[in-house]
């Protein structure tokens, strides 16, 4: 039998191509794995950044000494029943409790309190969290009041949030205007949305990737044209977080967070630590 005779030339293009074939798939292999890398690196970016708008403090009253072992739930029970002979109503024991004592535990406690009457209109009425609002100075327990008043079907202390909140968004401190961000982001509400909107034009990135975080967390389908400019942005993170933002958002109708929910609530309460 006979067998067939290749040329140095053949057997030269033989190896030629089993090498680009090779060189070919260790490409994929190699560009997959740096895609991965990459993917990865923004994820935990953005995870990081997240992270850390959960950690920051509210930065209002002034965290004194705490009050020495305080029974937390007897407090709360105090504050949520009347008792003879103390004729303030809730609104009006709330507002001395907090005044009285100036540490960031009775916030957590007082917006707890609020969060647990919020179904209670004749214990706690309307009238007294706009009078609570209206003598609050601390963030968190104005945003809490505000959101209460918002499950009940009026945004009026909502929008007031949102408005008094405007003039620190055009502050020349990216600082400031990062700050205001991530409280506007707590508040859940569509309204919100609209003033963190323009920050996505923000020529410093970070306030950009807050303000994007605060868009997902208080926008809705009417708000996906505010980011679809953002998917081509140079900056990969901020492309990134566009993109998730736009999926998250194009499942929410127009009508979603223009009213707040029980969870929506719950979900930024400060925490009581015991």
């Amino acid at each position: 039998m006979s067998h067939p005779r290749y040329s140095n030339k053949h057997l030269l293009l033989a190896a030629a191509i089993g090498a680009a074939l090779s060189y070919g798939v260790l490409s994929v292999v190699v560009n997959n794995t740096a895609e991965r890398a990459q993917i990865a690196a923004l994820e935990n970016k953005i995870q990081a950044l997240e992270q850390a708008q959960k950690q920051q403090q509210p930065s209002a009253l002034p965290d004194l000494a705490a009050p020495q072992a305080l029974d937390i739930e007897q407090i709360r029970k105090d504050l949520s029943t009347r008792f003879i002979g103390d004729p303030r109503t809730f609104g009006e024991k709330l507002r001395d409790f907090v005044a009285e004592n100036a540490h960031q535990q009775t916030i957590a406690i007082a917006c707890k309190v609020v969060f647990d009457l919020a179904e209670n209109l004749d214990t706690l009425t309307n009238q007294e969290l706009d009078s609570l609002y209206r003598n609050q100075t601390n963030p968190e327990f104005k945003r809490v009041l505000a959101q209460v008043l918002s499950l009940r079907g009026d945004n009026s202390l909502m929008e007031k949030l949102v408005a008094e909140a405007q003039s620190a968004l055009s502050s020349p401190d990216p600082a400031e205007r990062r700050n205001v961000l991530i409280e506007l982001a707590k508040t859940h509400y569509t309204g919100a949305a609209n003033a963190i909107a323009p920050l996505l034009q923000d020529s410093d990135t970070s306030v950009k990737l807050d303000a994007l975080l605060a868009l997902r967390a208080t926008g809705n389908e009417s708000h996906i044209r505010h980011l679809e400019n953002l998917v081509n942005d140079p900056d990969q993170s901020v492309t990134w977080l566009a993109k998730d933002a736009i999926n998250q958002l194009q499942n929410l109708s127009t009508k979603a967070r223009t009213k707040l929910t029980s969870a929506d609530i719950a979900a930024e309460l400060p925490p009581i630590t015991s």
